[in-house]
């Protein structure tokens, strides 16, 4: 592999590490939002009911 080569595979993993780092930020910040913000239950914080009747609600 040539030097351009490995830096655009460089540049793509790390894109890609990124945006798996910002989806895992995304449900950390529901998961406290809803339950230590919200004082919800934890096992409430991804129930597809619960943010069904939110959407309802903002609808």
């Amino acid at each position: 592999m040539n030097s351009i080569t490995k830096r655009v595979l460089i540049q793509v993993l790390l894109v890609i590490l990124l945006i798996a780092v910002l989806i895992g930020l995304f449900f950390l910040g529901i998961f406290i939002g809803y339950v230590y913000v919200g004082k919800g239950q934890s096992s409430d914080a991804f129930n597809p009911a619960t943010w069904q009747h939110i959407l309802d609600f903002v609808k």
